[in-house]
């Protein structure tokens, strides 16, 4: 399906989302879905596979993704001692930077959760610069 639940109000959406899914839960059915929505794609995909300018940066079991992931907030001089391939995009702030990582090599800085829209548009900002 492209962009299946683009142009929808918001009660026609969540419709079609939900009959999407019992389709696939119930009858053990599989549907590929493009869509710009990511969150319809959180709650209708097992995995997931972001497209960047023809490139695929990703794909991954959706969970797996969620888990691998994560958010920190520190310092400048805290960013800079961690590993290069454990920081996916910085976002700078007032107070210090926000930083997407890969969870397995973070061990001394509480991590958040991150949404698959947070992913996909940090990754699509670092695969810009």
């Amino acid at each position: 399906l492209d962009e299946a639940t683009s142009g929808l109000d918001p009660v026609a959406r969540d419709q079609v989302v939900e009959m999407l899914y019992d389709f696939t839960r119930e009858e053990n059915h599989s549907i590929l879905i493009s869509s710009h929505i990511v969150s319809d794609l959180e709650k209708l995909c097992d995995y997931i596979a972001f497209l960047h300018k023809g490139k695929l940066l990703l794909f991954e079991e959706k969970d797996r993704l969620l888990e691998q992931y994560g958010v920190i907030h520190c310092t400048e001089e805290q960013l800079s001692k961690l590993a290069s391939d454990t920081v996916i995009h910085i976002k700078r702030t007032p107070y210090g930077a926000e930083a997407l990582v890969k969870r397995e090599g973070i061990k001394d800085f509480q991590v958040s959760p991150v949404t698959v829209e947070e992913l996909f548009v940090q990754m699509s900002k670092e695969a810009e610069e």
